[in-house]
């Protein structure tokens, strides 16, 4: 096997560890950059005790997993096993890779038409804000996530479905919809500030504090809204400290029975 100072598509790359079990990853995609950097998009197999063979680098239970190295990471302990093709099976992490982190090339990738695709997430979208004022939220929260499925960076439908889960009560899944929503438009102030009412409504009263603070900064045309939420978080932590002084308090209070002395 030779060591490989350059690398391409279906390259099966080996190493052992110190461990002394034996990785293997193949490569899916390089992406090259002007810094020479370059990022390999890898299938990432499970570590075996024996070292891999052309036939025997993956298991038929291993379907391996998708990650992007870096290909300086490969210099040194690496070496060319063979060169296998790559399979449609291969490229299913990669492609949610991408649906999530590059829509673009998720439709290049997938030769898929990107206005089409839009047009049907909108299509659920308007059949859940249907559902929504027929006062099926169950059902709108599922047609939200149909949208988003196709269309990841829809954050009207992300924040929508995270507000159909805070009227349900549901604040721990709709903080999680909110933060989605803010890793993709980090500007959106519905989503900044409902996800301090998602703290406030955890009890998770220091984030949202500061959530309210940095809001009423960020969002300057929504600072009175920020400002009365700010306070009643406040509210809520005085009456935490309160309560807690006072339990306390009744704790020490509590008449005690000596160790040496029975009830009478």
């Amino acid at each position: 096997m030779e060591v490989k100072r350059g690398f391409a598509v279906g390259d099966v790359l080996v190493s052992r560890r110190q461990d002394g079990d034996w990785m293997a990853v193949k490569i899916l995609a390089v992406d090259a950059w002007p810094d020479e950097d370059d990022t390999l998009h890898c299938l990432v197999f499970q570590p075996t005790a024996q070292m891999p063979t052309a036939e025997s680098f993956r298991s038929p239970d291993d379907h391996g997993c998708h990650g992007p190295i870096s290909a300086a990471g490969f210099a040194e302990g690496w070496e060319v096993l063979c060169t296998s093709p790559v399979e449609d099976d291969d490229m299913v992490g990669f492609i949610e890779y991408l649906r999530m982190t590059d829509f673009r090339r998720y439709l290049e990738v997938t030769q898929q038409d990107g206005d089409a695709l839009v047009a049907q997430a909108n299509a659920h979208y308007q059949a859940a804000l249907a559902l929504d004022n027929d006062g099926m939220k169950l059902e709108a929260i599922d047609a939200y996530t149909q949208a988003i499925e196709l269309f990841p960076l829809f954050f009207e439908a992300i924040d929508n479905r995270a507000f159909l889960h805070m009227e349900l009560g549901d604040y721990a899944t709709a903080l999680s919809g909110f933060e989605d929503s803010l890793q993709v438009n980090p500007d959106g102030n519905s989503a900044f500030f409902s996800r301090g009412e998602c703290l406030l409504r955890l009890g998770r009263l220091e984030e949202a504090q500061q959530v309210f603070e940095e809001g009423k900064q960020r969002f300057p045309e929504h600072q009175d809204m920020y400002i009365r939420y700010l306070a009643e978080t406040l509210e809520q932590k005085r009456k935490r400290v309160g309560t807690g002084a006072a339990e306390a308090v009744a704790r020490s209070t509590v008449k005690k029975r000596p160790w040496w002395k029975p009830w009478n």
